[in-house]
């Protein structure tokens, strides 16, 4: 009953801190995004302890500027995180104004013939000092390559309006880069990434006119999210990352093809969907190539709250989950909000995954469903990840011999509630637990630095 009790408090609470958070402005969302990833290049691999000290600091607040709906604030946090991987102190006042600028285009869809991008350079915080800042604006390809210069701006009064010419690209997925100096110094730069198509009205009739490779609820769901999807973005919709319209056609060509669309060295990454009583509940997936001729093992990835399933392939250590499942063979599953245990013997029925070798791994609010998860079901389960949350065993309930791996953050707010289950679990006969406490790490990166760790846990125990 008090388990009870107390899971109904926790959906109270986050309703009521969450709700402000998604009434903010899909920008600011896609900007705390992007800032993410971008913190997450930079705090890869840093060993040192005072440095993770320092950039711990200023994470600790994140959990709590997201939930109150600061997002503005979350921004700021990780660009400071940011630069205290490479520098000490508070950056300068100049270098502070330049990261928080933001770019942002009209649409992320652009169609040929309308041979313009209207843009905006806006705060995404404010900041005590402010100066001139020289802007240079230029197009390049999605790996970086410049191919084309478009303006030289001083930066002044905020916003300030841009147009960029588009004439004589191609269809394809560009940046546009904005790069920031003081000076002769660059001190910043911002890129948003867009999609150029010929017709939206074409794109839009062929992908409802696919043929599904077959006629089964989980292969029309996912084609009915994938053109709902599109239709909001090409009303200007943002998300909390970059959907590119490439991976709308790959994901729809995978619908149409099956595994015949799965790369035979790189694998495919595709956005599927599980019916839903109302609307589809969207899936990503990764497949590897070796799953085109055999059975593979599966990772079900259950993110936090106020996360999506884009976390798992974005961000958590810049997509870390995936780079791991592709070096392993294993597939990649990234269900929004959960599973049940029907959907994942939908999966099981429509995609190559070896039923015995099924891994749930979860963070924060994901881990206590995936630990839920398990318990309710455990001959589903072969092993077992958590990371900056846990729950309770319930008397009647227990982990057996599954391998199951806990870490937390020495900083983490949820260090004690994982740390207890940690203890309460080790004192079950036969368990097989490894809990793991990371030094000077808090709640928000805390898969980026035990995944690894994870993923070699999870190969020995398979090969068992």
């Amino acid at each position: 009953m008090q388990l009870l009790l107390n899971r109904l408090l926790t959906a109270v609470v986050f309703a009521l801190v969450a709700a402000p958070a998604f009434a903010q402005k899909d920008n600011q969302r896609y900007e705390v995004g992007r800032r993410l990833i971008k913190f997450e290049v930079d705090f890869e691999g840093i060993k040192d302890p005072q440095i993770l000290k320092g950039i711990s600091e200023r994470l600790k607040p994140l959990t709590f500027y997201f939930f109150s709906g600061q997002l503005d604030q979350c921004a700021k946090a990780l660009d400071l995180a940011r630069w205290n991987c490479k520098n000490q102190g508070d950056p300068s006042g100049i270098r502070t104004f330049a990261d928080s600028l933001s770019l942002t285009s009209s649409r992320k869809i652009i169609e040929l013939k309308e041979k313009l991008i209207e843009c905006e350079i806006a705060s995404v915080y404010p900041t005590k000092e402010k100066g001139l800042l020289k802007g240079r604006l230029y197009f390049s390809q999605i790996d970086g390559k410049e191919i084309r210069e478009l303006a030289l701006l001083s930066i002044e009064q905020l916003p300030h309006k841009v147009s960029a010419d588009i004439q004589g690209l191609k269809q394809g997925e560009y940046q546009l880069v904005l790069e920031l100096s003081s000076g002769e110094k660059v001190v910043g730069s911002h890129k948003v990434l867009f999609s150029l198509i010929g017709d939206k009205a074409r794109l839009i009739t062929e992908m409802r006119a696919t043929k599904l490779k077959k006629d089964a609820p989980f292969w029309e769901a996912g084609k009915q999210n994938l053109t709902g999807l599109l239709g909001e973005l090409l009303m200007g919709k943002k998300f909390e990352g970059d959907i590119p319209v490439k991976r709308l056609v790959e994901s729809m060509g995978f619908l149409e093809k099956g595994l015949d669309a799965v790369d035979d060295k790189k694998g495919g990454e595709y956005l599927v969907a599980f019916p839903g009583r109302v609307a589809p509940l969207p899936v990503r997936i990764f497949i590897p190539a070796c799953a085109k001729i055999a059975k593979v093992p599966v990772v079900v990835a259950l993110h936090g709250a106020g996360a999506t399933e884009n976390m798992f392939f974005e961000a958590y250590g810049v997509g870390k989950v995936k780079t791991l499942c592709n070096d392993r063979g294993w597939m990649l599953v990234a269900p929004r909000n959960g599973i049940t245990v029907d959907n994942l013997r939908m999966l099981i029925q429509e995609l190559p995954i070896d039923p015995e070798q099924v891994i749930f791994i979860g963070h924060s609010m994901g881990a206590g469903q995936a630990l839920g998860f398990t318990l309710n079901h455990s001959k589903e389960v072969k092993a077992l990840g958590l990371m900056g949350g846990a729950g309770a065993v319930g008397k009647n309930q227990s982990l057996g011999n599954m391998p199951v791996f806990v870490g937390v953050g020495s900083e983490d707010f949820a260090r004690s509630s994982v740390a207890k289950f940690s203890q309460e679990a080790l004192k079950q006969p036969e368990n097989k637990l490894v809990f793991k406490e990371y030094e000077s790490i808090e709640h928000s990166s805390i898969c980026q630095v035990c995944l690894p760790e994870m993923f070699d846990f999870f190969s020995m125990s398979l090969k068992k």
